[in-house]
């Protein structure tokens, strides 16, 4: 199957509708999303991959989405074309499932675009930013592949890729430092999470022995 890869350069809400309209009734692999989201790809599949997991928990999916964002970060960080192994651009979706996916990115990205602008070139543009942006993208990949059975341990990391990879495709610098604080904020939850879960079991060891 081959996807029709002109997409004007528009708005994200727009290129998602017509991305929307192009795919009605398909089911591409990942590859093919990739090609049909020529000149935005890699920034557009970090939010395809991240967007699903912002809301809700989608058991099987964090790990094999989170092992791509950690790909796709690494590449960024080492200055090359963001590279994905076959088993996962092989990965066909469902077509209910991509146009749902569409349909609801489209109206979240209406919404926030009346807050993105270019602004604060620095840190998006500046020396290194890019493979800043990529070591925030892996370390929230990272987060998203760790099998929590708590409530927010994948919307938080999901949302911190969803930040810097808006931020990095629309040039938002404000984007990008929320994606990174975000990112951050992971591994400080994660790090309470064990703390208190080590904390309540050693309580739980000592009624025992008691």
């Amino acid at each position: 199957m081959t996807i029709d890869r002109h997409l004007s350069n528009s708005r994200l809400s727009v290129k998602l509708e017509a991305l929307h309209r192009r795919l009605k009734g398909r089911s591409p692999t990942i590859a093919e999303l990739n090609q049909a989201l020529e000149g935005r790809g890699s920034a557009m599949l970090l939010i395809f991959l991240a967007l699903p997991l912002c809301f809700i928990a989608i058991p099987g999916l964090s790990v094999p989405f989170g092992i791509a964002i950690c790909v796709i970060g690494v590449c960024l960080m080492l200055g090359r074309d963001p590279w994905l192994p076959d088993f996962i651009l092989r990965r066909r979706l469902s077509s209910n499932s991509v146009s749902q996916l569409l349909l609801g990115a489209a109206k979240i990205a209406s919404r926030i675009e009346k807050l993105i602008r270019p602004r604060l070139a620095f840190f998006h543009a500046g020396p290194g930013m890019l493979r800043l942006i990529g070591f925030g993208i892996v370390i929230a990949g990272l987060g998203l592949m760790l099998p929590l059975p708590i409530p927010f341990s994948n919307s938080i990391p999901a949302w911190a890729v969803l930040l810097l990879a808006i931020g990095m495709m629309e040039k938002d610098g404000l984007f990008v430092l929320f994606g990174h604080l975000t990112a951050l904020f992971t591994w400080v939850f994660i790090g309470l999470t064990f703390a208190f879960a080590a904390e309540g079991f050693q309580m739980l060891l000592g009624f025992i022995d008691s």
